[in-house]
C-alpha cells in the first residue's frame, strides 16, 4: 500500500510501542510505500524538538534521515489542497494527493473526520492494521 503518515504517527512510533510503531515497521519491512514532503519533515522536526520529548538536534536529524531512507520524497504540487478545518493538516492531504496514495494514517481528529479525500482513505493506525 502507498501511505502518508501524519507527524503524530511518526512521533508515537519513535517514542512508544503500539500500533503507530507497527505501522512504521510495515514501511521499514517494505510492505508499505511511504510518501513524505518537506512540510511533513519540517513539522516533525519541530514537534520532536519540544521540551517534553527531550530529543537533541542530532537525534532528530537521525530520525529524519531514517524516515527519508524508507520514503519517496515528493515536492508539493502547484495546486494546494485546502480541505482540512486545521490548515496545518493540508500538507498531509497534499502529500497524499501528490503521491496518489491509498491511505493517510493519523491520530488527528481534524483529518479523521474527513474519512476520505478523493480515493484516499483516512484512518487511525489500528484501523489500518485491521484492514491490511
Amino acid at each position: 500500500m502507498k501511505v502518508v503518515l501524519d507527524s503524530n504517527i511518526f512521533v508515537s512510533s519513535f517514542y512508544w510501542a503500539g500500533n503507530p510503531r507497527k505501522v512504521f515497521e510495515r514501511v521499514a519491512s517494505g510492505l508499505d510505500e511511504l510518501y513524505v514532503n518537506d512540510e511533513i519533515l519540517e513539522e516533525l522536526a519541530s514537534v520532536m524538538s519540544r521540551e517534553k520529548f527531550n530529543t537533541g538536534a542530532d537525534e532528530i536529524t537521525k530520525y529524519i534521515e531514517i524516515i527519508k531512507s524508507y520514503s519517496v520524497k515528493l515536492s508539493s504540487s502547484n495546486i494546494p489542497v485546502k480541505i482540512s478545518r486545521d490548515e496545518d493538516d493540508n500538507k498531509i492531504l497534499q502529500c497524499g494527493v501528490d503521491g496518489n496514495v491509498d491511505f493517510i494514517i493519523t491520530g488527528d481528529d481534524d483529518l479523521l473526520v474527513l474519512l476520505k479525500h478523493g480515493k484516499i482513505k483516512i484512518v487511525k493506525p489500528k484501523d489500518y492494521l485491521n484492514l491490511v
